[in-house]
């Protein structure tokens, strides 16, 4: 799956004449003025870094690193390179064939393989992926937030549960607005937190940062001259954990994201709002994931624990004040994801039963008993179930793209 959708990134770039290349423009397009009430640009981006930012970039990269080596840092900085433009196209087609129901947009690649390509068993598939992606990745992030706190304040674990699932039930009961507007103000104060204490730990091993880069690309490309020249073992397990951390992290060819991006309203064109969402990849995966890759190789700390957790908690308390700005990073990005995921589970729900409100309040809590109970449990086993069903929902995804690439403009 990670080489298929490494080709889908590739054979996009190439067709959209690298996307890449705006990346500038599209950040600068983030505060341009609106003209029109709704939920705004800016707010949407915000919303898209808060349901990938977090697990994804720290314990996330963490994760890579503890699995796969240190040579996954370069294959999830390849992967997010790539995936801007993949990001871009299959946020254009949804808003290109997006339509108003009682005066709201509505969209999303299950609403353009039926109405627009006919496909409606891929749409109903993929209708029913996302809700099913939606508990997984809900009790991951929920999990996470939960266990690095509470290995600073022990015996905290059933308060905080209570606590996330209490926000989660006030958010995840609003509508889009209303998480829009939350994570308008409550993301940019993660981010900053969380680039503090990046760049406080690059000046702290500034004397590592080359030696470190060094190390991640001679482990990236660990080669031996056997059958032919192909990769060891180890630059396999590299490449594969380090790519799948990058689509994790980003969520580019899975459809996600434009579920949200569709309710957009603004003056912006349709060019420029893609362009405006594929920055969300640059931001995530390019800079923060790479940084926090290079960070925790950098600060060797990797080579003494198999426990990403660990990992990430031992070098960012290394910061002063790390500990305090770890803890809220973390608790705001957790957070703030928990409405976007049930937000894209719940248009998923809405597509499936016709937007029949018996059937949105049984998914809605069922998300809050997935909160709680992620919270509480080990869920190793639900990182494999959720990353399966997040697998599944790029093949309809991707068919999408594939037959509608002529209508994606640059």
């Amino acid at each position: 799956m990670v080489f298929f959708l490494l080709a889908i990134h590739l054979y996009f770039t190439f067709k959209l004449k690298f996307p890449q290349r705006k990346m500038w423009k599209g950040l600068l397009l983030i505060f341009k003025k609106e003209s029109k009430s709704g939920i705004h640009s800016f707010q949407a981006l915000m919303t898209i870094l808060a349901g990938t930012l977090g697990v994804g970039n720290i314990v996330g990269v963490a994760g890579a690193i503890t699995i796969g080596g240190i040579g996954s840092v370069f294959w999830i900085f390849i992967s997010g390179v790539f995936a801007i433009a993949t990001k871009y196209a299959e946020t254009y087609i949804p808003l290109r064939f997006r339509k108003k129901e009682k005066g709201k947009y509505v969209g999303g690649a299950m609403y353009v393989l039926k109405e627009k390509l006919g496909f409606l068993k891929l749409a109903f598939l993929f209708s029913v992926f996302v809700v099913l992606s939606s508990f997984g990745s809900i009790m991951i992030q929920a999990n996470s937030m939960v266990e690095i706190i509470s290995t600073e304040i022990p015996g905290t674990k059933i308060c905080l549960a209570i606590f996330v699932t209490v926000i989660a039930c006030y958010i995840v009961f609003g509508n889009e607005k209303r998480i829009a507007s939350i994570n308008g103000i409550f993301v940019p104060i993660a981010i900053i937190l969380y680039l503090y204490m990046c760049v406080f730990l690059l000046f702290h091993f500034k004397g590592q940062i080359l030696i470190a880069i060094q190390n991640i690309m001679q482990e990236a490309f660990c080669f031996k001259s056997v059958c032919g020249g192909f990769f060891s073992s180890i630059a396999i397990h590299a490449m594969n954990v380090g790519l799948s951390k990058g689509l994790y992290s980003n969520e580019a060819g899975m459809g996600s994201s434009p579920l949200f991006n569709v309710s957009v309203e603004g003056s912006k064109s349709i060019e420029e709002e893609s362009l405006i969402a594929s920055t969300s990849v640059f931001i995530d995966t390019v800079i923060l994931c790479t940084i926090t890759g290079v960070i925790l190789v950098a600060s060797n700390v990797w080579q003494y624990t198999d426990s990403a957790i660990t990992l990430v908690r031992d070098v960012f308390e290394m910061v002063p004040g790390g500990k305090f700005c770890l803890n809220v990073s973390i608790a705001i990005f957790a957070i703030s994801t928990l409405p976007c995921i049930g937000y894209n589970g719940l248009v998923g729900i809405k597509y499936i039963f016709h937007n029949k409100n018996f059937y949105e309040y049984v998914y809605k809590l069922s998300y809050l008993i997935c909160t709680f109970v992620g919270c509480l449990t080990s869920v190793e086993i639900v990182w494999s179930i959720s990353s399966i069903f997040n697998a599944f929902m790029i093949f309809p995804n991707v068919i999408m793209l594939y037959c509608l690439k002529k209508d994606i403009k640059t």
